[in-house]
């Protein structure tokens, strides 16, 4: 790749403060290659879609290197998806969901360098969300119901870091959780059913690398929609942990369609990527083709 110039899109806070010193050893690498690199290292969430969106409208960049968790992807895929950058997400996060699904699980300069230099990016599709009149974009997996319900208790604990902190906020969801009344839209056709939860996703993995949709293609033109239908709540505990190795797949209670376009209406959050969307109804369509990223999947 000729005349390189690559923004280096960091979370310092991510990977227990590691990511920044990454940072340098990627842009050291880089010199030594004669690349030019440009680091963007937001103090905040907030402003960092639109410091990210200035910095690519003021200069040519032929990649963006994003190092954190799946949190700064989210961010990223929100400007790169409309300016048509390709994105490397080297994984410095907690779950490192899209970097798994995309690319090396490196973190050594000279491979990452030699991956973006050397190798072609290709196009992947992403879920588009609408809510409230706005909309956002993710690349992995939006839930809904028992799981967003765990997460967005975990958030509340400012005290315990880390996965312990998910399974404090499970023990603390599950004594008061009940199934959800939803109702749904796919390709036009309505649905009404209660459920655990209803996730849609566009990759296969989420929380870490828990398996939810394991059938989920990134290039399929597809969204696949993974429901738990109504278990008790020791069934709950049983197949819940199967979603790490995609188990779960066979159980009586999970079902799973595809569809392109899907209206969830019910009374409980959505988490997308792992960053808190909002509460429901909310609308979900794909965007076929509309990401560009260095990726190991087929």
């Amino acid at each position: 790749m000729a005349n390189e110039n690559i923004l280096i899109f960091v979370n310092p806070k991510s990977g227990s403060g590691r990511s920044p010193a990454l940072a340098s050893q990627i842009i050291k690498a880089a010199s030594r290659r004669k690349i030019d690199t440009v680091l963007l290292e937001p103090s905040s969430p907030r402003g960092a879609i639109e410091h990210l969106q200035a910095l690519l409208m003021s200069q040519v960049f032929t990649a963006v290197i994003s190092i954190g968790g799946d949190g700064l992807a989210h961010l990223a895929i929100q400007i790169l998806s409309i300016i048509k950058i390709p994105l490397y997400v080297v994984p410095a996060g907690t779950g490192n969901d899209f970097a798994r699904s995309n690319s090396l699980l490196s973190t050594n300069p000279e491979e990452i360098l030699d991956y973006v230099s050397k190798r072609e990016p290709k196009m992947i599709d992403l879920g588009e969300i609408e809510i409230a009149g706005s909309s956002r974009r993710f690349g992995q997996i939006l839930s809904t119901g028992f799981d967003a319900q765990v997460n967005e208790r975990a958030n509340q604990n400012r005290i315990v870091k880390g996965r312990m902190k998910y399974n404090f906020a499970t023990l603390a969801v599950l004594p008061k959780f009940k199934p959800i009344s939803y109702e749904l839209e796919i390709d036009g056709v309505t649905r009404k059913l209660s459920a655990m939860l209803v996730a849609v996703a566009n990759g296969a993995t989420y929380g870490g690398g828990m398996k939810l949709c394991p059938m989920a293609k990134r290039n399929d033109g597809l969204l696949d929609i993974m429901i738990l239908h109504p278990v008790s709540k020791i069934e709950l505990l049983k197949v819940f942990p199967k979603v790490y190795s995609g188990r779960h797949v066979g159980h009586p209670a999970v079902e799973f369609i595809q569809g392109k376009k899907i209206s969830i209406s019910a009374e409980t959050v959505a988490y997308a990527d792992g960053e808190r969307i909002g509460n429901l109804p909310i609308s979900v369509s794909v965007l076929e083709d509309s990401l560009m990223v260095w990726t190991v999947a087929p």
